[in-house]
Protein backbone atom coordinates (compact mmCIF):
# COMPACT_ATOMS: atom_id res chain seq x y z
CA UNK A 1 0.00 0.00 0.00
CA UNK A 2 1.41 3.41 -0.94
CA UNK A 3 1.66 6.13 1.67
CA UNK A 4 -1.13 8.02 -0.12
CA UNK A 5 -3.44 5.00 0.10
CA UNK A 6 -2.47 4.43 3.71
CA UNK A 7 -3.15 8.07 4.61
CA UNK A 8 -6.53 7.98 2.92
CA UNK A 9 -7.48 4.79 4.78
CA UNK A 10 -6.07 5.66 8.19
CA UNK A 11 -7.37 9.23 8.30
CA UNK A 12 -10.84 8.50 6.87
CA UNK A 13 -12.55 8.63 10.28
CA UNK A 14 -10.86 11.95 11.15
CA UNK A 15 -11.78 13.39 7.76
CA UNK A 16 -15.41 12.33 8.15
CA UNK A 17 -15.50 13.71 11.70
CA UNK A 18 -14.36 17.19 10.70
CA UNK A 19 -16.59 17.27 7.64
CA UNK A 20 -19.64 16.42 9.75
CA UNK A 21 -18.76 18.93 12.48
CA UNK A 22 -17.98 21.89 10.20
CA UNK A 23 -21.65 22.61 9.39
CA UNK A 24 -20.63 24.44 6.24
CA UNK A 25 -24.21 25.04 5.12
CA UNK A 26 -24.81 27.21 8.17
CA UNK A 27 -21.40 28.86 8.05
CA UNK A 28 -21.67 30.01 4.47
CA UNK A 29 -25.33 30.98 4.60
CA UNK A 30 -24.44 34.61 5.39
CA UNK A 31 -21.52 36.96 4.84
CA UNK A 32 -20.99 37.23 8.61
CA UNK A 33 -20.93 33.47 9.05
CA UNK A 34 -18.59 33.10 6.11
CA UNK A 35 -16.28 35.83 7.42
CA UNK A 36 -16.20 34.09 10.81
CA UNK A 37 -15.29 30.81 9.09
CA UNK A 38 -12.43 32.52 7.26
CA UNK A 39 -11.24 34.00 10.56
CA UNK A 40 -11.00 30.47 11.97
CA UNK A 41 -9.12 29.26 8.88
CA UNK A 42 -6.79 32.26 9.18
CA UNK A 43 -6.02 31.39 12.80
CA UNK A 44 -5.21 27.81 11.84
CA UNK A 45 -3.10 28.59 8.77
CA UNK A 46 -1.18 31.44 10.37
CA UNK A 47 -0.05 29.19 13.23
CA UNK A 48 0.41 26.09 11.07
CA UNK A 49 2.50 27.82 8.41
CA UNK A 50 4.79 29.40 11.00
CA UNK A 51 5.22 26.01 12.67
CA UNK A 52 5.73 23.96 9.50
CA UNK A 53 7.88 26.32 7.43
CA UNK A 54 11.04 25.66 9.43
CA UNK A 55 10.92 21.89 8.89
CA UNK A 56 9.46 21.71 5.38
CA UNK A 57 11.52 19.41 3.17
CA UNK A 58 11.62 21.90 0.27
CA UNK A 59 11.19 25.57 1.09
CA UNK A 60 9.97 26.71 -2.36
CA UNK A 61 7.57 23.74 -2.59
CA UNK A 62 6.12 24.77 0.78
CA UNK A 63 6.03 28.52 0.05
CA UNK A 64 3.86 28.05 -3.06
CA UNK A 65 1.29 26.34 -0.87
CA UNK A 66 0.91 29.00 1.83
CA UNK A 67 -2.67 30.20 2.27
CA UNK A 68 -2.43 32.97 4.89
CA UNK A 69 -1.99 35.75 2.33
CA UNK A 70 -5.15 34.58 0.52
CA UNK A 71 -7.08 34.61 3.77
CA UNK A 72 -5.85 38.15 4.50
CA UNK A 73 -6.99 39.18 1.01
CA UNK A 74 -10.44 37.66 1.60
CA UNK A 75 -10.83 39.15 5.06
CA UNK A 76 -9.90 42.60 3.76
CA UNK A 77 -12.43 42.19 0.93
CA UNK A 78 -15.02 41.38 3.60
CA UNK A 79 -14.28 44.58 5.51
CA UNK A 80 -11.55 43.77 8.04
CA UNK A 81 -8.62 46.15 8.30
CA UNK A 82 -5.00 44.96 8.38
CA UNK A 83 -4.61 45.94 12.03
CA UNK A 84 -7.72 43.90 12.91
CA UNK A 85 -6.42 40.85 11.06
CA UNK A 86 -3.07 40.97 12.84
CA UNK A 87 -4.91 40.77 16.17
CA UNK A 88 -7.10 37.78 15.23
CA UNK A 89 -6.71 34.73 17.46
CA UNK A 90 -4.38 32.01 16.29
CA UNK A 91 -4.71 28.31 16.79
CA UNK A 92 -3.06 27.22 20.05
CA UNK A 93 0.27 25.41 19.82
CA UNK A 94 0.14 22.86 17.10
CA UNK A 95 1.49 19.37 17.00
CA UNK A 96 5.25 18.98 17.07
CA UNK A 97 6.71 18.57 13.61
CA UNK A 98 10.09 17.02 14.43
CA UNK A 99 11.09 16.13 10.87
CA UNK A 100 10.34 17.02 7.24
CA UNK A 101 8.28 13.83 6.93
CA UNK A 102 6.02 15.00 9.76
CA UNK A 103 5.47 18.25 7.85
CA UNK A 104 4.47 16.20 4.80
CA UNK A 105 1.95 14.25 6.87
CA UNK A 106 0.50 17.49 8.15
CA UNK A 107 0.51 18.94 4.64
CA UNK A 108 -1.56 15.99 3.48
CA UNK A 109 -4.42 17.36 5.57
CA UNK A 110 -3.93 20.96 4.47
CA UNK A 111 -3.57 20.06 0.79
CA UNK A 112 -6.60 17.77 1.00
CA UNK A 113 -8.54 20.65 2.50
CA UNK A 114 -7.58 22.70 -0.54
CA UNK A 115 -9.16 20.08 -2.81
CA UNK A 116 -12.41 20.37 -0.85
CA UNK A 117 -12.12 24.15 -1.04
CA UNK A 118 -12.89 24.08 -4.76
CA UNK A 119 -16.33 22.65 -3.98
CA UNK A 120 -16.88 25.14 -1.16
CA UNK A 121 -15.89 27.99 -3.51
CA UNK A 122 -18.74 27.12 -5.87
CA UNK A 123 -21.21 27.17 -2.97
CA UNK A 124 -19.85 30.51 -1.73
CA UNK A 125 -20.17 31.98 -5.21
CA UNK A 126 -23.74 30.69 -5.61
CA UNK A 127 -24.92 31.75 -2.15
CA UNK A 128 -22.96 34.92 -1.48
CA UNK A 129 -21.86 36.03 -4.93
CA UNK A 130 -18.17 36.10 -3.96
CA UNK A 131 -15.31 35.18 -6.25
CA UNK A 132 -11.52 35.13 -5.92
CA UNK A 133 -11.36 38.93 -6.15
CA UNK A 134 -14.24 39.72 -3.80
CA UNK A 135 -13.66 37.38 -0.85
CA UNK A 136 -13.18 33.80 -2.03
CA UNK A 137 -9.48 33.63 -2.97
CA UNK A 138 -8.67 31.12 -0.19
CA UNK A 139 -11.12 28.49 -1.40
CA UNK A 140 -9.98 29.07 -4.99
CA UNK A 141 -6.31 29.07 -3.98
CA UNK A 142 -4.85 27.01 -6.82
CA UNK A 143 -7.50 27.87 -9.41
CA UNK A 144 -7.24 25.65 -12.45
CA UNK A 145 -3.98 24.18 -11.16
CA UNK A 146 -5.61 22.35 -8.26
CA UNK A 147 -5.22 18.86 -9.76
CA UNK A 148 -1.62 19.53 -10.78
CA UNK A 149 -0.78 20.86 -7.30
CA UNK A 150 -2.28 17.76 -5.69
CA UNK A 151 -0.33 15.46 -8.03
CA UNK A 152 2.93 17.29 -7.34
CA UNK A 153 2.30 17.05 -3.60
CA UNK A 154 1.55 13.33 -3.95
CA UNK A 155 4.77 12.80 -5.88
CA UNK A 156 6.82 14.49 -3.14
CA UNK A 157 5.03 12.44 -0.49
CA UNK A 158 5.65 9.17 -2.36
CA UNK A 159 9.31 10.07 -2.80
CA UNK A 160 9.70 10.73 0.94
CA UNK A 161 7.90 7.53 1.91
CA UNK A 162 9.81 4.65 3.46
CA UNK A 163 9.08 2.03 6.10
CA UNK A 164 11.14 4.10 8.55
CA UNK A 165 9.06 7.29 8.23
CA UNK A 166 5.59 6.23 7.11
CA UNK A 167 4.26 5.85 10.66
CA UNK A 168 5.44 9.39 11.46
CA UNK A 169 3.73 10.73 8.31
CA UNK A 170 0.42 9.06 9.21
CA UNK A 171 0.61 10.08 12.87
CA UNK A 172 1.27 13.69 11.88
CA UNK A 173 -1.73 13.70 9.53
CA UNK A 174 -4.00 12.26 12.20
CA UNK A 175 -2.87 14.81 14.78
CA UNK A 176 -3.30 17.64 12.27
CA UNK A 177 -6.88 16.54 11.63
CA UNK A 178 -7.49 16.61 15.39
CA UNK A 179 -6.04 20.10 15.82
CA UNK A 180 -7.89 21.40 12.76
CA UNK A 181 -11.16 19.89 14.00
CA UNK A 182 -10.81 21.36 17.47
CA UNK A 183 -9.93 24.81 16.13
CA UNK A 184 -12.35 25.10 13.22
CA UNK A 185 -15.30 23.45 14.89
CA UNK A 186 -15.02 25.29 18.20
CA UNK A 187 -17.77 27.81 18.57
CA UNK A 188 -16.10 31.22 18.37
Amino acid sequence: MTILARLKTETRAAHDRIEAAMDLDRRIASRDGYRDLLIRFYGFHKAWEENAAHKAPDRSFFERRRKTRLLVQDLEALGLKSEDIIRLPQCPPLIPLPAPEAVLGSMYVVEGSTLGGAIIARDVENRLGLNAETGCAYFRSYGRDIAAMWRSFGAVLLEASSPEVDDLIVESAQKTFDVMHDWLCETP
